[in-house]
């Protein structure tokens, strides 16, 4: 009688264990990463975690830490001036050629013909008439509010998937679990982080992390996880509409505000603070902060 509930906790608890390996993998993408080192870390038997790690992500282990590589590689060749050499070593490749190679099988463009492609952007002027102007507040992304938060804690549930499907079901089994414990109140405040550029990663691919603010202390359990948000300096902006046109509204912040900001961005996440949802309003009255971290 209790073997379903048994079955249930094991792959709720592999869940877990997988996802502590892909956050350590996500941190560290600079660093080697070796089978062993991540096997231990997951408390897996290195003869059995790659099996594990491929059957519940559906990619090998050693791919998708090449994929991440080359596609955090990408993101560098259009935003930095770094050359290319010292990109493909960063990416872990010996030699230019070899990142070439690599990078043409996945982009089907060679490292200087991306970069020459992602650069060739319109002028800030251009791109802001370029954007959807049904809502007229449109033009709000472009004067963001700097500010400066602690580190802030949060419960999170990932998924992965095309961002509006893995959003649901994320935020349905994150709310389910903070309405069960008491968690939902006045203060609580939902939040988004998108980890991947639709432009470089299928959407298959695009990992997603519903979260929650917290305001006392939670025990996590299974597949909800908890961590904190980086703290210091972000710009604030504000996306005023539908989730679907939130892509215009992060082009224009990267390819129109940015490079004449004079800041710099930092080595963190952006996310996104729902400021209220479709359960409540029309679409075009959505309000998302989207918050950018400086240094």
């Amino acid at each position: 009688m209790h073997a379903p509930p048994k079955k249930t906790s094991t792959a709720r608890d592999y869940r877990e264990r997988i996802n502590r390996v892909l956050f350590h993998i996500e941190r560290h993408l600079d660093e080697p990463l070796s089978l062993p080192e991540l096997a231990k870390l997951a408390c897996f038997s290195p003869f059995h975690f790659h099996r594990i790690f491929t059957a519940f992500t559906g990619e090998p282990l050693g791919d998708l830490i090449r994929r991440l590589r080359l596609e955090r590689s990408a993101l560098q060749l259009i935003h930095l001036d770094d050359s290319i050499t010292d990109i493909a070593l960063a990416a872990g490749y010996e030699t230019p050629a070899a990142y070439g190679r690599a990078f043409q099988a996945l982009f089907g463009l060679a490292p200087s013909a991306y970069r020459e492609q992602g650069k060739s952007w319109p002028d800030p002027g251009s791109l802001l008439l370029a954007l959807d102007p049904c809502t007229g507040e449109d033009e709000l992304a472009a004067r963001p509010e700097l500010r400066t938060i602690d580190a802030l804690p949060v419960l999170f549930v990932r998924r992965t998937g095309p961002y509006g499907q893995a959003a649901r079901e994320a935020f349905e089994v994150l709310c389910r679990f903070a309405s069960t414990h008491g968690l939902m109140g006045p203060s609580t405040r939902p939040i988004g982080i998108s980890h991947d550029d639709p432009t470089v990663t299928s959407s298959a691919r695009f990992r997603y992390d519903a979260c929650l603010t917290l305001d006392r202390e939670v025990r996590a359990e299974g597949e909800i996880g908890q961590k904190n948000l980086a703290g210091g300096r972000y710009a604030v902006f504000l996306h005023a509409g539908p989730y679907e046109r939130l892509g215009p509204t992060f082009d224009q912040i990267y390819k129109g505000w940015l490079p004449g900001s004079r800041e710099q961005l930092r080595d963190e996440p952006c996310f996104q603070a729902y400021l209220n949802s479709p359960g409540q309003v029309e679409p075009e009255a959505l309000r998302t902060e989207i918050w950018i971290p400086v240094l």
